[in-house]
């Protein structure tokens, strides 16, 4: 209930003061009655003469509508004990009842002294219920100002926030919580000034389009703001010591870490310029400065920030803004601090890095001890160096090395060659530049030579059989765009004495949840001696080469390739297998136990002329064949010398989940035992 609805019930009261003086006692009644800015239907004033000089009056009016306030019904204002004269009408206690905005119900234990003239107004609410809670306070009212001291106790949020006049809707929907504290209001001539002391439990709100919302909020106001015109200017304090916050995208709890924000500004046409701000997040976030808002966006800003605490600030400001990258899913250490400033057309970020360090949750990649200067901005802006002590990538190890760089208006460029250790091996970078950083069009170029990395050295990072050969050679372009990873050129791995070579390499989302790698393999004179050995399938001399066309992994795992691997035409080399080759051979084909079956398995060795398989893999499904024809399949090994074997294959399709495990068991088995 506004100061002008309680001078307008008065002067009602006021009307009535000749009639009161004239008899002991009476009612008026009017069907309707208006003034300026108010009008009122059903009205009813009744008064009583007491015999120690007071008068008893009561008001009742239906309908009540005031312009600017709203319209009320069922309005009583009774005080058994008024004094009314000339000058004034005053009442030492008084009940006022009516139900306001949103069918809320007020009652208000109240008094007053009234001047007719000049209207002024001093009242004092011992009690008013309004919304399960009470509100007590006074006020001083004159013709063109006023003046209000109020004391609020557990008003319900929800209720509270029904009562605001249409046109001066909340932005949100309140749904739950309890608002107590101090309010002090005034209003002089055109000018609305307001001071606050307010807490709340509990609280929860949010916007229809879930883009704001607060829950289970326990909170502390401190605000001093005036109001001249629509504008509005002042100073607030924000204390959160429990509940979430929720700004789409950033969700901060303020029971894991309390919020302290303090902020002077003024609202502007269509946003808000802060003029000073200091947002205190514990070790997580520090953050000062100043900014200005336009349609609720981030407009102009200059702001330093600090964290201690860089997992924290990590988790709640910058986890969902990467949501959907390779960063998506990180924890971090270490500390940081910076500025950022500029406006939203370009923003210029420096930032320094302190022992900070970065750990992938999926385990796909790991970076430590990160120091140096990172500066992201315009043309004007200064070069970066950052150094690491090192960590991993997909299981390989990463050394120590350091980069100089630039980040200007989106895109990277190295200033010097960067090596960078790899397992036993580095890869030495030439050039590098990456353009569109920070959005969705990043494209990288890169020019580098791979250091030799040994085989033993991978093995052991990706688990695999111990063998002998390196990976290395240049890298003549390496370039990244539209999530795709690829390489131009060849990459040569020397193996087993022999080489094998990848062309036309493209890996789409290299740190995804689906990453896809694309190949086209050629196999160059492997010595099968030295490859059975590191596999354990049991010794099987001679050279072995091919081809392995539109390879494609889907998650590392092959659904597609067309494979074919042979003894290469015109190999002079020793053509021998052992018993144990064979045994494994025919067992990955499901022929296990042949061999022993007759009397070749006297013999610890046979000769062949070739071997070969033929797989052409299509989702779970090899089709396979051999290096040529056979009377009734094809022949995987064809025999040649004495003793000669043949090894012939019957079936033609195999689920590749169980030919990859028959490999596996063969690998595993032991040795047979010659008789």
């Amino acid at each position: 209930m506004t100061w002008r609805l309680v001078r307008l019930l008065l002067a009602c009261c006021g009307a009535s003061a000749l009639a009161v003086a004239a008899s002991p006692g009476g009612t008026l009644r009017a069907d309707a009655l208006d003034g300026a800015g108010w009008r009122a239907k059903g009205v009813e004033v009744a008064w009583r003469w007491r015999s120690d000089g007071t008068t008893g009056v009561v008001l009742a009016i239906d309908a009540l509508t005031v312009d600017g306030v709203g319209s009320f019904r069922a309005l009583r204002l009774d005080c058994p004990a008024a004094r009314l004269d000339a000058d004034s009408a005053s009442c030492a206690r008084a009940t006022v009842g009516l139900v306001g905005a949103g069918e809320v119900p007020l009652h208000a234990d109240l008094g007053f002294r009234y001047a007719w003239t000049g209207g002024d107004l001093a009242l004092d609410l011992h009690r008013l219920e309004l919304c399960a809670g009470r509100v007590e306070g006074s006020a001083n009212v004159a013709a063109s100002a006023w003046r209000a001291a109020l004391r609020l106790s557990a008003l319900d949020a929800r209720c509270l926030a029904g009562l605001a006049r249409p046109e001066e809707g909340l932005p949100v929907d309140v749904t739950a919580g309890r608002v107590s504290g101090d309010l002090d209001l005034g209003f002089d001539r055109s000018t609305l000034a307001l001071t606050g002391d307010l807490a709340t439990v509990g609280l929860a709100f949010g916007d229809a389009a879930g883009t704001v919302a607060g829950e289970a909020l326990d909170a502390r106001l401190r605000a001093t703001l005036h109001r001249t015109g629509t504008a509005w200017q002042g100073t607030l304090e924000l204390h959160a010591s429990r509940g979430v916050l929720f700004r789409d995208p950033v969700l901060l709890d303020a029971a894991l870490a309390p919020l302290v924000l303090r902020a002077e500004g003024r609202t502007t046409a269509g946003g808000v310029e802060v003029t000073a701000i200091d947002f205190d997040q514990g070790a997580t976030l520090n953050l000062s400065g100043h900014l200005a808002l336009q349609d609720g966006a981030l407009a102009v800003a200059d702001l330093a920030f600090a964290s201690t605490a860089p997992g924290g600030l990590y988790d709640a400001w910058l986890q969902p803004l990467l949501i959907g990258t390779a960063l998506d899913d990180l924890e971090l250490a270490g500390a940081l601090r910076g500025r950022l400033h500029g406006a939203a057309a370009r923003w210029d970020v420096s930032a320094e890095l302190d022992d900070l360090a970065l750990l992938d949750r999926r385990g796909r990649f790991a970076l430590g001890g990160l120091d140096g200067t990172l500066a992201w901005g315009g043309a004007e802006t200064p070069p970066s160096r950052l150094s690491w002590a090192g960590g991993h990538y997909l299981g390989l190890a990463v050394g120590a090395s350091g980069a100089d760089f630039t980040l200007r208006n989106g895109t990277l460029r190295l200033l010097a060659p960067l090596r960078q250790p790899l397992v036993d091996g580095a890869l030495a970078v030439a050039e590098l530049e990456a353009t569109g950083v920070g959005g969705p069009g990043a494209r990288v170029t890169l020019e580098a030579t791979l250091e030799p990395v040994s085989l033993e050295a991978l093995g052991y990072a990706f688990g695999w059989p111990r063998m002998a050969g390196q990976v290395g050679g240049a890298v003549p372009s390496l370039r990244y765009a539209d999530g795709t990873l690829a390489v131009a050129g060849e990459l040569r791995v020397d193996v087993f004495d022999g080489a094998i070579r990848l062309r036309d390499l493209r890996l789409e989302r290299p740190l995804g949840p689906l990453a896809a790698l694309h190949a086209d393999i050629a196999v160059d004179d492997i010595d099968l001696e030295l490859l059975t050995r590191t596999f354990t399938i049991g010794r099987i001399q001679g050279r072995l080469g091919g081809r392995i066309d539109g390879l494609l992994l889907h998650d590392w795992r092959p659904v597609r390739f067309d494979a074919e691997l042979a003894t290469p035409p015109g190999d002079t080399s020793r053509h021998r297998i052992s018993q144990r080759a064979v045994d494994s051979i025919t067992s990955i084909g499901g022929l296990g136990g042949v061999l022993s079956q007759s009397a070749l398995r006297f013999f610890d060795e046979f000769g062949y002329s070739r071997l070969g398989f033929r797989c052409r893999l299509r989702g779970a499904v090899c089709e396979l064949d051999g290096v040529e024809p056979a009377a009734s399949g094809y022949y995987l090994v064809k025999g040649g010398g004495l003793p000669r074997i043949d090894i012939i294959g019957h079936v033609r399709r195999v689920d590749w989940a169980e030919l990859v495990d028959r490999i596996q068991r063969a690998m595993a088995a032991p040795a047979p035992v010659i008789r």
